[in-house]
C-alpha cells in the first residue's frame, strides 16, 4: 500500500455514504474508488458492502469545498490593496517570431499604490518607473534605442488610476506629461540631434497629445496586462471570457479562459491561467489593429498563459509570467514572453 492509500475495516454499523462523510467523499465515490485500486492490491471488486471486510480509502483526501476553502484563504482577496505589490521587480520580456532574431529585455521596475477615496468610491493610484534597459544582456548603446529609453524616462513615474478590482482605467494627471516632456526637450535635443531625432520627439510628443492613443498604447502591451492582474481571477473555478490584448497598439480579442491553483509549499500558491481566442479573425486583422468585412479562410488560433505566485499569509505578488503565441496556418508565427520577479 503506497502512502496516498490506507486500508479501511468495514464496521458493522457502517455504510458506503457513512464512510465517504468522514472522510469528504460520497458513498458513490468511496464504492468507485475501491474498484479503481482494489485489483492491483489484490482485494475485492464490489457494488455493496455486503460481506466486505476491507476496504481501500484515499488518505488525506480534501473534498471539491475542501479544496476552494484553502485556495480561496491562500490567494489575494478580489478587492485589491496596497501589500499586493513589492516595491521592485525584476523583470524580463522576450520576443521570437519566423522572421526576426530572438529578442531579450530586461529591466527593473518600481510600483507604489496608493490608496483613493471619492463619494465613498475605492481605488488606487498606481506609480509605476521603469529602469535599467538592457537588451540582449547588454546596455543599449544604439542611439535610436536610448532616444526610446530617455524620452520615456523624461516622464518617469508613469501614474495610472486603477480600480478596486484591480482594472486600469486610466492615466492620472495626463494632460502634465506633455509639459514635463517639453520642459526637458530642450536637453534631449542637445543630446541627440539630427532629423531622424527630431521626427522621433516629435512623434513622442505627439502621442502625448492623444489622450485615447497613449492609454491604449500602454494599456495593450503585455506587461501592464500582467502587471494588474483583475482580483477576481485569483477566484475563477468556473471558465469565463475577458479580453486580452494578444498584440500591442491592436485591438482586444474576447478570450476563453480557465484557472486552476497549485499549493507550491506551505508559504507559496500558483494561479495558473490559460487562455484560447474566441473570436474569428485573421493574423492580417489582428496586425492591421482593424476587422474585415470578409470571414478569415484560415482563422487565427492563439493562445495566453498566465501564471501568478502570491504569499499565502501576506497576500503579495511574489511572480507574474505570462506568455503569447499565435499561431498561423499550422505554425507558430511569433511568441512573447514576460517574468516578473520580485527584488
Amino acid at each position: 500500500m503506497n502512502d496516498l492509500l490506507e486500508i479501511y475495516e468495514v464496521k458493522a454499523s457502517d455504510t458506503l455514504s457513512k464512510i465517504g462523510s468522514g472522510i469528504g467523499m460520497t458513498g458513490d465515490e468511496v464504492r468507485d474508488f475501491h474498484n479503481a485500486n482494489c485489483e492491483q492490491h489484490g482485494m475485492m471488486y464490489f457494488n455493496s458492502l455486503i460481506g466486505i471486510e476491507k476496504i481501500i480509502l484515499p488518505k488525506n483526501h480534501k473534498s471539491a469545498v475542501q479544496i476552494k476553502k484553502e485556495n480561496t484563504d491562500s490567494v489575494p482577496a478580489k478587492i485589491l490593496s496596497p501589500e499586493f505589490y513589492a516595491e521592485t521587480y525584476e523583470v524580463v520580456e522576450s520576443y521570437e517570431s519566423d522572421f526576426e532574431n530572438k529578442l531579450e529585455i530586461n529591466y527593473t521596475l518600481d510600483i507604489q499604490l496608493t490608496k483613493i477615496e471619492e463619494n465613498q468610491v475605492k481605488s488606487f493610484a498606481a506609480s509605476v518607473h521603469c529602469y535599467n534597459f538592457q537588451k540582449n544582456g547588454e546596455k543599449p548603446d544604439d542611439k535610436m534605442s536610448e532616444l526610446s529609453i530617455a524620452c520615456a524616462q523624461s516622464i518617469a513615474p508613469i501614474q495610472f488610476y486603477i480600480s478596486s478590482e484591480g482594472k486600469v482605467s486610466g492615466i492620472s494627471h495626463f494632460e502634465n506629461l506633455l509639459k514635463t516632456f517639453e520642459e526637458k526637450r530642450k536637453d534631449l535635443e542637445d543630446f541627440y540631434i539630427g532629423e531622424v531625432s527630431k521626427k522621433y520627439m516629435d512623434k513622442f510628443a505627439e502621442g502625448l497629445s492623444n489622450k485615447e492613443y497613449f492609454e491604449k498604447q500602454l494599456s495593450s502591451t503585455l506587461l501592464y496586462q500582467v502587471l494588474f492582474p483583475r482580483m477576481t481571477w485569483f477566484h475563477k473555478y468556473d471558465v469565463w471570457k475577458d479580453e486580452f490584448y494578444l498584440v500591442k497598439n491592436s485591438f482586444p480579442l474576447n478570450c476563453v479562459f480557465k484557472a486552476e491553483f497549485i499549493h507550491l509549499d506551505e508559504e507559496q500558491i500558483q494561479t495558473g491561467i490559460k487562455g484560447e481566442i474566441e473570436d474569428n479573425i485573421s493574423l492580417q486583422e489582428l496586425l492591421k489593429g482593424r476587422k474585415f468585412e470578409e470571414e478569415p479562410d484560415e482563422p487565427l488560433v492563439g493562445v495566453v498563459e498566465l501564471k501568478y505566485t502570491t504569499e499565502k499569509n501576506t497576500k503579495q505578488l511574489l511572480s507574474a509570467e505570462a506568455g503569447i503565441a499565435l499561431l498561423h496556418e499550422g505554425e507558430i508565427y511569433r511568441k512573447q514572453k514576460i517574468k516578473l520577479s520580485k527584488i
